[in-house]
This record gives structure tokens, C-alpha cells and sequence, in this order.
């Protein structure tokens, strides 16, 4: 049990300090309690603590935020490249203002002013992500005992408003693809097939194209991190197989085992900001999708025309309901982890089927089963 001792300090203050043993045996104190009251209710909860397995050294708190956010990443052996350099961002902006700040110190309150503070100069998106680095980090803290409860859980975030997805119709992709010119192929892959484009900036001929097949094999992915082109798994680290349309494998022209089938001008990886500034922005307004209107400072009205590359994927999740696919063939070509991850990005893309179920139960309620069922009372 523990023992509550007076003492002094070197001005003359008298103060408690309450003297126990750690779950480990070994003998420490905690000092400056004003009064035996609050020494002896610390102890108490110190007691509460070690029985449920909650207690924490006090040591272990005074760990800097900075540091031990450093150890989090460190122990990130199976990260893609393009997601720790997201983490490393992290660390290098928000964790590192708060670089000095002991593990112990961090109460939810505290996370709440950090998050007011992070919604003034950004994004309802980017402080999801933000603190979601943070909330990693403290339930390492956690697990490691350094913490009783990670302080994030509870805090309320900025609401993130949602987007409505754009997809191109059928007419809409053959515009596209017309007015891509050399590219037309990519597009048609992309809008058809589901790829994401750093799948298909990865594609080679010979080990993932098989034209007799009408097959595309993803099993990696390229991104461009701190201006060096990284390989690895695609985003949920798991390979697929997408059928590939006999109308788009007519546009294909194989090349070398090894070569890449959608290689940028040197016979590099594509670029997504070069794409972007090359040719797509002028296929997009060539085929004149999704317009809208801005004024200018000199008060004339200027029509721009926007849809992104990344939009071609719900393009091809359109085309792919509209032809019978179920959920989880539509699962299978996007390469979603889940089937529900699925449902609730395009599940309103199927429309409802209450009529249909009406009419397919009534049929069995209906149908002549070669008895009579008697109703009436004997």
C-alpha cells in the first residue's frame, strides 16, 4: 500500500509526497501534492490503477510528443512509400509545433484547441488526416503503457462535406477518348477498367496485359514521392484480375515483354502533373464536360470545363452497373478492401429494388404449386 510523508522544500513549503511500489515491485514516489488530501486521493486512484492494469509510470508520460512520434513511423515496416511521405508531413508540420509537448500533458481538452487551431488555416479533409496521425501515435502510446487513454478519441471534428461523384456517359467517354487523341487508348482503359492511374502508369506488357485473355493483372503500383518514382503493392496491397474489353484490346498494340504499356514521351513513367497540363486539360474542354462559368476581373464570362483523371474510375463503376455487374464483381475490379466500402460509394448507382422484390414475392405467393391449401377451419 502506499505512504503518505510530509516534507519541505528548500523555501520552507510544506508538501506531501505519496511513497509506493510499481507493479514491477520497484519503490518510487510522486511529489508536490499542496495538501494530504490530494496526496492521499492520488493514491488512491494509484491503487484503482494497478488493479485494472491502467497504472502509468509517471516517467513514462514525460516523453516528448516529437520524439515518440518519430518512433511511431520508425515502427511502420509495411507502409507504401506514398503514404509514410503523408505520414512524414505530418510529423514535420502539426507534430513538430508540438515537438516539446510530454506524452502525459496531452489531455482531450488540449486536442480540442489543437484542432480549433488547425480548422482556422485548413481544410475539414486535411485536419481528418492530421489528427488521425496524431490518434495513431497516442494509441502506440497506449499500447505501450505510457498512456491510460488515448486523448483524440471523443474530440469532435470538422465536418467534411461530401462530393458528389461525377462519371462520364457512354457518348460522354467516346468524346473524351476521341478528343485524347494518342492517349485514347488510356482513357478507355481507365474508364472501362476501373485503374487507378498509378496502376496503369505501372502496366507492362507480358506479365499483366493478356490480350487473348481479355485480361489485365494489377498486382503494383508506381508514385511519384519527394520527386522519385516508388514501386509498390496497389492501395490495398492486394492483387486483382479486371476483364478487359475486346473493344479496347482492339486499341493496344503490345511491345516488349518488359515495356511499359502507357510510358510518357521518353518511355518513362507517366507524370500525372505533365498528363494533366499536356493533354488532358485540353481533351476536357474538346469534349466539353461538366462546364461551368466564371467571371473575370475585367467582368467577362469565361466557360471552363473540369473533370479529373481519378474520375474515370467511377466512370468505369457506372459502366459496370449499368452492364449487370453485382457488388462484388464491381469490388473486385476497383480493388476496394471491402464489398461495404463498395456499397457505400456506388450502392445509389443501383437504384432501388423494392418494386422488383414486390413483384418477385408475389410471384412465389401466387404461383399454381399443384395443391390446394385449405384455409377454412375443419
Amino acid at each position: 500500500m502506499a505512504t503518505i510523508e510530509k516534507y519541505e522544500t528548500d523555501s520552507g513549503t510544506t508538501l506531501y509526497r505519496v511513497r509506493y511500489r510499481t507493479p514491477d515491485r520497484r519503490q518510487t514516489t510522486k511529489r508536490g501534492f499542496t495538501t494530504k488530501r490530494d496526496a492521499q486521493a492520488w493514491a488512491n486512484q494509484l491503487e484503482v490503477d494497478k488493479r485494472k492494469g491502467a497504472y502509468v509510470a509517471p516517467a513514462a508520460g514525460r516523453v516528448k510528443l516529437g520524439q515518440f512520434a518519430g518512433e511511431w513511423l520508425d515502427s511502420k515496416h509495411k507502409l507504401k512509400p506514398s503514404t509514410r511521405a503523408r505520414y512524414q508531413v505530418a510529423l514535420d508540420t502539426f507534430i513538430a509545433a508540438h515537438a516539446e509537448v510530454p506524452l502525459g500533458d496531452i489531455s482531450r481538452q488540449l486536442v480540442r484547441e489543437w484542432v480549433a487551431d488547425l480548422s482556422t488555416s485548413h481544410a475539414p479533409a486535411s485536419v481528418h488526416k492530421t489528427i488521425g496521425v496524431l490518434r495513431q501515435v497516442l494509441a502506440m502510446a497506449v499500447r505501450e503503457n505510457r498512456l491510460v487513454m488515448n486523448p483524440v478519441d471523443g474530440v469532435e471534428l470538422p465536418s467534411v462535406t461530401s462530393v458528389e461523384q461525377r462519371f462520364l456517359t457512354l457518348e460522354q467517354l467516346h468524346a473524351l477518348a476521341d478528343a485524347a487523341g494518342d492517349h485514347r487508348a488510356l482513357v478507355y482503359v481507365l474508364g472501362t477498367c476501373g485503374l487507378r492511374f498509378g496502376e496503369a502508369a505501372e502496366l507492362r506488357w507480358g506479365r499483366d496485359v493478356d490480350l487473348q485473355k481479355l485480361q489485365i493483372r494489377v498486382t503494383r503500383s508506381v508514385a511519384l514521392v519527394d520527386n522519385r518514382f516508388m514501386v509498390g503493392s496497389p492501395k490495398n496491397g492486394k492483387g486483382r484480375t479486371v476483364s478487359l474489353p475486346a473493344f479496347v484490346a482492339d486499341l493496344l498494340t503490345p511491345g516488349d515483354a518488359d515495356a511499359l504499356v502507357f510510358p510518357d514521351s521518353t518511355g518513362g513513367y507517366m507524370r500525372g502533373t505533365n498528363v494533366r497540363r499536356r493533354w488532358w486539360a485540353d481533351a476536357v474542354a474538346a469534349a466539353k464536360l461538366f462546364p461551368r462559368t466564371v467571371s473575370g476581373s475585367d467582368g467577362r464570362d469565361t466557360v471552363l470545363h473540369e473533370f479529373k483523371i481519378h474520375e474515370l474510375r467511377h466512370t468505369a463503376a457506372s459502366l459496370a452497373i449499368q452492364g449487370g455487374a453485382n457488388i462484388k464483381s464491381l469490388q473486385n475490379m476497383l480493388g476496394h478492401e471491402s464489398a461495404a466500402l463498395t456499397l457505400d460509394r456506388y450502392g445509389h448507382l443501383y437504384g432501388s429494388d423494392v418494386e422488383a422484390v414486390g413483384v418477385a414475392i408475389n410471384a412465389l405467393l401466387t404461383r399454381d404449386c399443384g395443391q390446394n391449401v385449405v384455409t377454412d377451419a375443419a
